[in-house]
């Protein structure tokens, strides 16, 4: 069997001299444009999973200060509900179980920082949660970007339902 077609005689690494100037000037385009669109995919990839991290977290830490103020919103003065009739919250207690809540959560860590207050008149208790997400795949392509801070605040008053 024969081949009457050209051949590449001068080695694998060099262009035949019948190629257009063109076609020899786009040699290892497609290898630039591939690595390129690798690269724009990888950093699109690492934004979309640490803005789902980012959101996770703000999830978290929401669910923690809804719970721990409901949980201080628990603690009513008792005695001031035999004097007066009014419910209201008994503010030490109702900051000492919101917190001991938060301490018993499984995502409670010392890199949350915390705010336990009651109204003065004792008809509501605020919780406000901070932390710092740390980028990842972000944080590869700008070294040194300062970690994001996430914050919520959640509010609960006691609450009487009449039977």
């Amino acid at each position: 069997m024969s081949y009457d077609g050209d051949v590449n005689t001068q080695g694998p690494d060099k262009e035949p001299e019948d190629c257009p100037p063109r076609l020899r000037s786009q040699a290892g385009s497609v290898t630039i444009w591939g690595i390129g669109l690798t690269l724009v995919i990888a950093a699109f990839a690492g934004l979309v999973i640490d803005t789902w991290r980012v959101f996770a977290e703000r999830q978290d830490i929401s669910g923690m200060a809804d719970a721990a103020a409901i949980a201080g919103a628990t603690a009513i003065d008792i005695d001031h509900l035999n004097l007066t009739g009014e419910v209201v919250l008994d503010g030490p207690m109702a900051e000492a179980r919101a917190l001991e809540y938060l301490q018993h959560q499984d995502g409670w860590s010392g890199q949350i920082s915390y705010a336990i207050e009651v109204a003065a008149d004792g008809s509501e208790l605020t919780v406000a949660l901070e932390t710092d997400v740390d980028f990842t795949l972000v944080g590869a392509l700008l070294p040194g970007e300062e970690p994001l801070r996430v914050a919520v605040t959640s509010l609960a008053s006691p609450n009487v339902v009449e039977p």
